[in-house]
């Protein structure tokens, strides 16, 4: 009898040291994903995963882990695109030197609509890019932090070194349908959830890339998201198969 009640009482301490280990795994996750997302709750992440792990089939900690993964991702594209942008630019240009921290130097300018621009650019701690889409020729539409979505002229939004203007792949009626339909969605907030922004509502608050992406896919069927992760972020849009470089900024 007492070796049958010595076994369960190892059975029992052996569960009670695996379970804690997982949950603190996940609660790893949450805390590093929450900290690079300060505006994102804890209440709306978990429901989140929670959902996505209904659909997906996928445990709620492979969830956390490749949603960090992906912000990691992100800054770290950030340090190869500082360094790009190092090499390419010489040291002595005044221009260079007083871009360096991040300060908005150049006007954007103007272009098609439907093109859209992107500039190096973090938001709360991760640095993604931000992208702006060309209502028309000289009217930017964007969804910035901690405004929301508006509109400003081309001609006097300014960018950062390494910017870059690029077109969409599709019929000048697609492009016209989505700019009309970003334009709509100004006045909306912003959000700061990029970490699971391609599963949230088209409509409501949202952040620059979403509101792209959403228009595309909306009024054009296009996803304009490179990887197709939980996240779409500004570089995705920027590197999706359908889109074509026009001009560096």
């Amino acid at each position: 009898m007492k070796k049958v009640v010595a076994t369960v009482a190892a059975g029992i301490l052996l569960l009670n040291l695996q379970f804690p280990v997982q949950a603190s795994s996940v609660s790893k996750h949450v805390d590093q994903i929450l900290t690079l997302q300060p505006g994102v709750s804890m209440e709306e992440l978990q429901k989140e995963v929670a959902d996505l792990s209904m659909t997906t089939g996928m445990n709620e900690d492979e969830i956390y882990e490749k949603m960090l993964a992906e912000m990691e991702y992100q800054n770290q594209l950030a340090e190869e695109e500082a360094k790009q942008l190092a090499e390419e630019y010489d040291a002595t240009d005044e221009a260079a030197i007083q871009g360096g921290g991040g300060s908005a130097l150049y006007i954007v300018g103007p272009s098609a609509q439907g093109d859209f621009y992107y500039t190096p650019s973090a938001t709360a701690y991760v640095n993604h890019g931000h992208v702006g889409l060309y209502y028309t020729s000289n009217t930017i539409v964007e969804s910035i932090y901690p405004s929301g979505v508006r509109s400003i002229s081309a001609n006097v939004r300014k960018v950062d070194k390494g910017a870059v203007v690029k077109s969409v792949s599709a019929t000048s009626t697609v492009k016209r349908n989505a700019a009309n339909w970003a334009y709509g969605e100004i006045g909306e907030k912003y959000s700061l959830n990029f970490a699971n922004n391609r599963n949230t509502g088209h409509y409501g608050a949202k952040n620059c890339s979403k509101l792209i992406w959403s228009a595309y896919l909306l009024k054009g069927n296009l996803d304009l998201d490179v990887d197709k992760g939980f996240g779409v972020y500004p570089r995705d849009v920027r590197d999706a198969k359908q889109t074509v470089f026009k001009r560096k900024i």
